[in-house]
């Protein structure tokens, strides 16, 4: 196993600040970020429903896992901002990066229901670029389907309910883990 090349996964419900924490990740590992919500929006400018979502986001991170894997061979580090709501997912993509010889990190960004709810509701009223709107309906409609990561998992996990700026709150949070429990370094 290469300990210098990691894959980082990264879990969470919508809008639990994952992104934020994916892009963060990338600017202090140097790893490459895969975000097929970011491709889903260049394919799909204007909408997609409910009912299409699952079908086009798993297509869109089977691209991305292809182009993640080459890179992975190429001895660059990647971050899987796939959400990984379910399980078998995660189970399926640990297993495949152990078993290619890859240093799995997995994170779990955890937030509160009622402080995802009332980011969509400030996100949606000035939506930034690159992000999709999504509605308290279709929150509820996918909400459901999270499974939570349990602590067998051992997932690490980041905290992202305090107020504030999730992005310096995970940068520390990053420094203090990383110094103290992985000696992780610039790649």
């Amino acid at each position: 196993m290469n300990k210098d090349i990691r894959a980082f996964l990264i879990a969470g419900q919508v809008c639990s600040g994952k992104t934020s924490t994916a892009k963060v990740l990338e600017e202090y590992t140097g790893a490459i970020r895969f975000t097929p919500d970011e491709w889903m929006l260049k394919l799909f400018p204007d909408h997609v429903n409910c009912e299409d979502f699952d079908r086009i986001f798993y297509k869109c991170c089977e691209i991305s896992w292809g182009v993640a894997e080459r890179c992975l061979s190429k001895g660059l580090s990647v971050i899987l901002d796939f959400g990984f709501w379910k399980k078998k997912d995660r189970e399926a993509y640990i297993k495949l990066l152990s078993e290619l010889g890859y240093n799995c990190c997995s994170i779990y960004v955890s937030c509160e229901d009622r402080v995802i709810r009332e980011r969509l509701r400030k996100r949606n009223k000035n939506l930034p670029e690159g992000v999709f709107h999504i509605s308290e309906e279709a929150y509820d409609y996918f909400s459901p389907g999270f499974e939570e990561p349990s602590n067998d998992e051992k997932f690490l996990v980041f905290d992202n309910n305090p107020d504030g700026n999730p992005e310096d709150r995970f940068q520390d949070w990053l420094k203090n883990f990383f110094s103290a429990k992985i000696a992780l370094k610039k790649f």
